[in-house]
């Protein structure tokens, strides 16, 4: 068993779907493996659509270091279900952090369920969902928590 650690933003941050204009909310952190820097994510929680869809940006390889190159990203939905959530890889032009250099090269769909470290990425992306308590309380239809967190900034 993989040991994967937390360290939560401590911000919560309001944002706009530019797609609908309907106000949603951001939270992100930092994944460590076997206590070394492994991971960062983004999570964008759906707050203001009908449908609930958490959208995660997840970069690894290469944190701790300067060496971008080592780092590969990509953009997962986690939608929840009746018992859980199901998550799905989308396109990295339908994320809001395409175009960032910091987290390394983006993986198409196809790329990144062929990718040998595909089993990685939605690894990193379980441990977020249960361990977040922000994306946790949003899969789960409640209020999105703050646990962990300063005020909306």
């Amino acid at each position: 068993m993989t040991d994967y650690t937390i360290e939560l933003n401590d911000r919560v941050k309001p944002f706009r779907c530019p797609h609908c204009g309907e106000e949603s909310v951001t939270v992100w952190g930092n994944i460590s493996k076997e206590n070394a820097a492994h991971a960062v994510y983004f999570a964008n929680l759906m707050t203001g659509h009908e449908e609930a869809s958490a959208r995660l940006t997840i970069s690894i390889g290469g944190w701790g270091q300067e060496d971008t190159a080592k780092r590969t990203w990509v953009f997962i939905e986690a939608r929840p279900t009746a018992d859980s959530y199901e998550m799905m890889v989308r396109e990295p032009e339908e994320s809001l952090y395409n175009g960032r250099a910091i987290l390394g090269k983006p993986l198409t769909r196809v790329e990144a369920l062929n990718s040998p470290i595909k089993d990685e990425f939605f690894a990193v992306a379980d441990f977020i969902a249960f361990n977040d308590p922000a994306v946790k309380s949003y899969l789960l239809r409640q209020q999105v928590s703050r646990e962990g967190r300063g005020a909306i900034h």
